[in-house]
């Protein structure tokens, strides 16, 4: 997202240009206020599918990395990162998405690889709100967008619009997917036996858990309608799913000695994204509302 500099100033792409910039002749990725435009109403909750960590190309075709933070004092804070070709840090941003006068404003100050900054001490660039939409935010001259509106999760899309002496408006356009998890470790150490038993444990926990939750979405008085009972047949069809893929994945390492902790971390992260499931879709509210329950973090 240099080119957000680039573009806002004129300067000169080189040889970046022609890797990131897509020609469109019809419809364009951003947006740019009309003169003296005011923001919409809008507010931090309309941009939570921002929340997470995304990662593509940038730059001449080297890595690049976006991450936001969940919404904190009024304000979602998100970085970005871009590699050179040999895997150093060419540059990083530091961004603000802030609540403004009833809308949103996105703030933000480049450093290079050494933390020196691009703007002055107390400068900062800012992309006032020009409309928002369900999975999109389009700032002035700046787009954050669901890469699928139907799959939030699954990426986003960032664009610049570039000053340009052609007819036809000029963008840099960055696309990034979801960036792989890093695998859970349960600190589970000493001897087979000993891991084994740790591992038991943390599973005990964990089916604990579930039913702790599952319960808190059937309610009292949900028990016995047809969205109680519909419930109940979706976590039992998850309890016949997770036997099912646990003992597939102990089939396989049968012979080896890890077999059964194999089998126990299956059977300990299927059960943790089924609480999380069952805690999003009925233990949550679509207003700022307190969840009902906490927010389930992997088992310990």
């Amino acid at each position: 997202m240099r080119a957000i500099v680039m573009a806002l100033t004129g300067l000169a792409l080189g040889c970046a240009m022609p890797v990131l910039a897509q020609e469109t002749e019809t419809e364009t990725e951003t947006r740019i206020g009309e003169d003296e435009f005011e923001s919409p109403a809008a507010t931090l909750d309309q941009v939570g599918w921002l929340v997470g960590q995304w990662a593509g190309t940038g730059i001449q075709g080297a890595p690049a990395m976006e991450s936001w933070l969940p919404e904190s004092g009024g304000t979602m804070v998100g970085t970005f990162v871009q590699e050179s070709s040999d895997g150093s840090i060419m540059f990083t941003e530091h961004m603000y998405l802030t609540e403004e006068g009833g809308s949103l404003a996105l703030k933000l100050k480049h450093f290079n690889a050494d933390l020196t900054g691009w703007e002055e001490k107390d400068g900062m660039l800012t992309f006032r709100l020009v409309a928002i939409e369900p999975c999109a935010a389009y700032f002035n001259a700046l787009t954050l967008r669901c890469a699928d509106p139907d799959n939030p999760g699954s990426g986003i899309v960032a664009a610049v619009r570039m000053k340009s002496d052609k007819p036809d408006p000029q963008e840099l356009i960055f696309r990034f997917d979801a960036a792989a998890s890093t695998p859970i470790s349960y600190d589970c150490d000493g001897t087979t036996i000993a891991i084994n038993e740790c591992l038991a444990g943390i599973y005990k926990r964990s089916k604990s858990r579930q039913r702790a939750y599952v319960d808190a979405a059937l309610g009292s008085s949900a028990d016995g309608n047809a969205l109680g009972k519909m419930i109940r047949a979706s976590d039992a069809a998850f309890d016949a799913y997770r036997s099912a893929e646990c003992d597939a994945v102990y089939e396989n390492w049968k012979e080896g000695s890890i077999r059964n902790a194999m089998w126990l971390r299956c059977s300990i992260r299927l059960t943790d994204e089924h609480t999380h499931t069952v805690w999003q879709n009925w233990l949550t509210y679509q207003d700022t509302s307190e969840p009902i329950l906490p927010e389930p973090r992997p088992s310990r």
